[in-house]
């Protein structure tokens, strides 16, 4: 679907290392990246160090296969001969990470014919993200490296960092901080309009979970949900999650607003058996239809167990929930998603809509998939409006919905209900 430059070998790693430290400067909540260090481990090592034109054909074949994995602003490097780096930037959030990694290992599952030598690949990958597991390249490095020796040492095929007691400003015990939250249900939930282009109505909202402002320490949301996940806490915040948003769409189906409200759903989640029978039971508490809750899920969920996965969302779709692809067009997405699951809607990752406006290929791939999932007969939501000239290309370019700053920051339950009276009042 989108085509990606091949430019994406770094020649020195000297120069990689700079890329490492631009990108770090970029990085926040809502743009992360992650560096992977992947230990090749070639059957063909002998041959290789004893003939050095053949190292380089390796090399080049090498290149070719990994390319149509990788977005055009990945980048790697040959830290070693048997050692490759890949600098991953702009990602929305660290399981994209994952996603990479499983198309990697994807791409060098296949072994490699050259001059009648049949090459095989077995690598294992160390994944670390920032700001999640380090701020500055030297660590992000040797976090990395630790992740590749420790899933070397497990015998798996890729680990992800942990995370460090002494990293940042946190409280000493992360996950009984954020287990006491839990406990006291204080856990706050922010709501973003989106706006349906051709009604210019409010007809959904997206909930997300905030940590209280009141608390002594700050905490950002893609760390909550990390640690969350790591935790085994994930099912306690999400179902809390559930029951705060159905408390107040209940009541603000009583004073007349009615919008379906989508939530987002870990990857974590989607390995409960159990999961359709707990959203069941929150929707029978407040007495409220499947049909006013959507499901956000992100690609990284669909890529550990397909089976289970796709068993379990038409659960959840014949329960009555709508279905939505998050951060789509990252450029580890597939095809066979649209095919295979139950989806009513596509969400375009906000880094190809901001990109827009000086970049033709943004938009080029935004156009892309609203073409795609129209054919699909889905819906398409581009998130991270912030201008008037994005949504006016959006609009004529025949997206349905929009989401972001240029009509509303998320804002609390108790506002929402005045500001869709005057936003349609306006409009």
């Amino acid at each position: 679907m989108i085509t990606r430059e091949k430019n994406a070998l770094v020649p020195h790693l000297s120069d990689f290392m700079h890329l490492v430290d631009v990108e770090l400067g970029k990085v926040n909540e809502q743009h992360v990246m992650a560096l992977l260090i992947v230990s090749l481990q070639r059957s063909d090592r002998i041959q290789a160090l004893l003939q050095t034109h053949y190292a380089q054909i390796v090399q080049q074949h090498f290149c070719e296969c990994v390319y149509p994995s990788l977005r055009d602003k990945d980048r790697f490097v040959f830290a070693t001969e048997n050692e490759c780096w890949f600098l991953l930037p702009n990602l929305s959030s660290e399981a994209l990470a994952v996603l990479a990694v499983h198309r990697l290992l994807a791409a060098l599952s296949s072994p490699l014919t050259i001059e009648s030598q049949t090459i095989f690949f077995h690598p294992t990958i160390g994944i670390a993200c920032a700001p999640l597991h380090a701020e500055n390249s030297y660590e992000l490095v040797r976090i990395a490296d630790q992740a590749k020796k420790n899933a070397q040492l497990n015998n798996l095929r890729f680990e992800m960092a942990q995370i460090q007691r002494d990293q940042r400003s946190r409280p000493d015990d992360l996950p009984q901080a954020i287990k006491a939250v839990l406990d006291d249900n204080a856990l706050e939930m922010r709501y973003q309009p989106k706006v349906d282009l051709r009604s210019q109505r409010i007809k959904s909202v997206e909930a997300l979970v905030r940590w209280p402002v009141d608390h002594a320490q700050v905490l950002a949301t893609n760390l909550l949900i990390d640690v969350a996940e790591q935790y085994g806490l994930i099912e306690q915040l999400t179902m809390q999650v559930f029951n705060k948003v159905l408390q107040e769409v209940a009541s603000w189906e009583k004073k007349g607003l009615h919008v379906v409200v989508w939530i987002n759903l870990s990857a974590r989640l989607l390995a409960l058996p159990q999961l359709p029978k707990m959203l069941e039971r929150c929707l029978n508490v407040w007495n409220m239809p499947a049909s006013a809750i959507g499901l956000e899920v992100t690609e990284s969920a669909f890529i550990h167990d397909i089976e289970h996965t796709t068993a379990l969302l038409f659960e959840l779709k014949r329960l009555g929930f709508r279905l939505s692809i998050d951060d789509f067009g990252t450029g580890y997405s597939s095809l066979a998603y649209l095919r295979r699951f139950p989806i009513d809607e596509l969400k375009i990752d906000k880094l190809f809509v901001q990109g827009m406006s000086n970049s033709q290929q943004d938009k080029q791939i935004v156009q892309s998939i609203i073409d795609l999932a129209h054919n699909f007969s889905l819906s398409v939501v581009a998130e991270g409006v912030e201008h008037e000239e994005t949504l006016n290309t959006l609009r004529q370019m025949g997206c349905d919905d929009i989401q972001g700053y240029y009509f509303a920051h998320p804002m609390r339950g108790e506002q929402l209900l005045g500001w869709c009276e005057e936003f349609h009042h306006r409009t």
